[in-house]
């Protein structure tokens, strides 16, 4: 369990041991010469003390007259520093500790706020002051706003041989006086301490209705090392913080349990708002709490909360015999975004206290796709105009990025959005929004730029899972479905192989891709957030061509000769296999590989594998990468189809297999599609290889 800030009080401040902080201005009539002052440096009106002070090194002193018969006026000598008082409108509060003393007399000095270092008179008084006063905290809650001046105003000294000292030290602006513990249960008790001398600074519990407590911290020397105390209902101590924090009025802070044996579900990844015509309009939520040996725990009261995006309703439940609580979760008539939903348990003997957290997508309507339009573009339901873009497309399950350019900033437009390309008014990419690029030079020019559904995958952690003797299709299950990540399990082709695999602390896109690699299989992640694995997706003939002169507008062949290799030699479990092609060697020369496959101990098996290796290294990897005019209706061809290329240029002809689609969403009708000629030779021969290995348990 823990306590974290999640909104800093402090706005500024600074210690008074440095002149140079302050700006001066002189009103008339003023003499400035140097041997009425007990400061040498007269640049400024305030010298530094260190042998005065409230804290720290030093303080900062007015400039005082040491004179006795000197006819002198002082008038109106305002000595300046600027800081941030926080919004328009004021509220901020001011500490400053201040001492002062006059030989003779009560003359007033006053500290004010002014507008800027020029003027001559405040426009707000913090405080004003005379006769003699020690060390003393001074506060005041500003009207004011904005970033202004902070200015020591010392009024018409006369002459006579008047003397005067005025101290300043430690200013600290804060938001408010008060510090704010938020996250709470009605009946919680928390307890702030400063943590000089343990004294207790206030107690507060948690009222019906209420998820926080308040403390007025006016009294203390902030920002100041504090710690707090957290109660259960019951009494329990929940939180005793072994460390202080620095902790200032108008924090916030944020107790949360810690995860432990409690999970969240919910019926919908996404809902629409309440005043749309989109539905669901709200979802169902479960929490299911177990003991620490993994039993459900009936009887315990948990509680829901939500943030500005939606309601939950009840607001506390109590679990069931299966352990489970529920709650509703319901859109507001205006918000969209991420609605995140947290429920909470306080704990008791058998369980400790503990939280989990779930995330429901609230869409600002439902999508209309438009098929007379060649593009449109969606964030969490929202649409946008946008100027161009691109994204991208595979097969295989590696991630894909989009980015989009936009005339201008839209501030609706929500981080970890999820997104929707059309294209012709049907969907081709699905996404989520990650990354805001706004250019100053060219304004208001603002580039959007994030990963496909793959991201879903990254942003998930499987914490501990520990599988012996379960197929693939069986892992990958378990993990979609224990771990939610807004990815549903798809088509899981079922096998006969069985795997033993602990996934610790591994992102959910690692884990999944673990588990396929050991047998060699592929998987993807389909527009409708679902998940396949297969053996392999295979692809087939889409009738789509593109020939040289009527349709292909660019044809980029590559031959990648680094990965040849035409000499093979392989180690298994004691056993050694050595294959080699003559008429490759004859042809380019040596190229040798080595290979290990130490969980072979046959002979002929190795051997079988050497050979299936050897069979696709010896040839070049070819790819093309083509720029077309395509007037196909939108799902003709996919990642891993085929189509027909012919162009006597690059001496292509035949079909070849698509391993990557890429738009540009500035026309509609081009393509940009990075092929693979091995059809024949290559993919089978790799297939094989992969049935070779996986069928030899290696």
């Amino acid at each position: 369990m823990g306590i974290s800030k999640t909104v800093s009080g402090y706005l500024d401040g600074f210690s008074c041991e440095d002149a140079d902080e302050w700006y001066t201005r002189y009103g008339p009539p003023f003499d400035h010469r140097s041997s009425f002052w007990d400061c040498a440096n007269t640049s400024h009106a305030v010298c530094i003390d260190t042998a005065e002070k409230h804290e720290g090194a030093a303080s900062t002193r007015d400039l005082w007259h040491a004179g006795t018969d000197v006819d002198f006026w002082q008038w109106d000598l305002t000595s300046t520093r600027k800081l941030n008082f926080g919004p328009a409108g004021g509220g901020a509060r001011v500490h400053i500790w201040n001492k002062h003393w006059f030989s003779i007399g009560d003359w007033p000095v006053t500290l004010a706020t002014q507008a800027n270092r020029y003027d001559s008179s405040p426009l707000e008084a913090l405080y004003t002051t005379s006769g003699n006063e020690d060390w003393t905290l001074k506060k005041h809650t500003l009207t004011v706003g904005g970033f202004l001046y902070l200015a020591l105003w010392i009024h018409l000294i006369p002459p006579g041989g008047r003397y005067f000292k005025n101290w300043v030290d430690r200013v600290v602006i804060s938001t408010t006086q008060y510090v704010t513990v938020t996250g709470l249960t009605p009946g919680q008790k928390v307890e702030l301490h400063r943590s000089s001398d343990a004294a207790l600074i206030g107690t507060g519990t948690c009222a019906g209705g209420a998820s926080s407590v308040v403390f007025d911290v006016d009294g203390e020397d902030y920002p100041e090392q504090m710690y707090m105390k957290v109660y259960g209902t019951d009494g329990t101590t929940l939180l005793e913080t072994t460390a202080a924090y620095s902790i200032c009025g108008g924090d916030t802070w944020e107790w949360t349990a810690e995860a432990g044996t409690m999970t969240l579900t919910r019926a919908d990844f996404i809902i629409y708002r309440s005043s749309t015509s989109g539905t669901p309009k709200s979802t169902a939520i479960v929490a299911n709490l177990k003991t620490l040996a993994g039993a459900n725990y009936p009887s315990a009261s948990i509680s829901f909360s939500v943030n500005a995006k939606g309601t939950v309703s009840p607001s506390s439940d109590t679990t069931d015999a299966n352990g489970n609580a529920h709650t509703t979760l319901s859109s507001l008539s205006s918000p969209f975004g991420l609605a995140v939903v947290k429920a909470q348990w306080l704990g008791d003997v058998n369980v400790p206290a503990c939280s989990a957290y779930i995330v429901v997508h609230v869409f600002y309507d439902a999508e209309v796709s438009d098929s007379s339009v060649g593009f449109q573009l969606y964030v969490e339901g929202y649409p946008l105009d946008f100027v161009s873009g691109k994204y991208g497309m595979n097969g295989q399950g590696k991630p894909e990025s989009f980015e989009v350019e936009l005339p201008e900033w839209d501030a609706n437009i929500i981080p970890f959005g999820l997104v929707s390309i059309y294209r012709k008014g049907v969907q081709e990419f699905a996404g989520v929004y990650l990354t805001p690029d706004r250019h100053l030079s060219d304004a208001p020019r603002v580039t959007l730029a994030g990963l496909d559904q793959t991201f879903l995958l990254v942003d998930r952690v499987v914490d501990l899972e520990i599988y012996s003797g379960k197929t693939p299709a069986y892992i990958v299950n378990s993990l979609l479905t224990s771990f939610d990540s807004g990815i549903n399990p798809g088509s899981l082709e079922v096998t006969s192989d069985v795997l033993t695999v602990t996934i610790t602390s591994e992102t959910m896109l690692a884990a999944i891709q673990r588990v396929c690699d050991a047998v060699c299989w592929d998987f993807r992640i389909n527009l409708n957030r679902t998940l396949d694995i297969a053996e392999n997706f295979g692809g087939l003939p889409s009738g789509a061509s593109f020939t040289e002169g009527i349709d292909v507008f660019d044809l980029d062949a590559t031959s990648d000769y680094s990965k040849v290799a035409n000499w093979i030699r392989m180690v298994g479990d004691g056993v050694v296999s050595t294959k080699q092609d003559g008429t490759n060697i004859m042809d380019q020369g040596m190229h040798q590989l080595p290979s290990f496959q130490t969980s072979i101990s046959s002979q002929s098996t190795l051997d079988i594998v050497c050979q299936a290796l050897l069979d696709l290294a010896k040839d070049r990897s070819e790819t093309e990468v083509l720029l077309a005019h395509d007037t196909y209706d939108p799902g003709t061809f996919h990642p891993e189809d085929t189509v027909t290329v012919t162009a006597a240029s690059v001496s292509m002809a035949g079909e070849y297999q698509i391993k990557r689609i890429e738009r540009d969403m500035t026309d509609a009708n081009f393509v940009l599609l990075e092929l693979s000629n091995r059809l024949g030779q290559y993919w089978e021969l790799d297939e094989a290889y992969r049935r070779m290995v996986k069928d030899l348990s290696v």
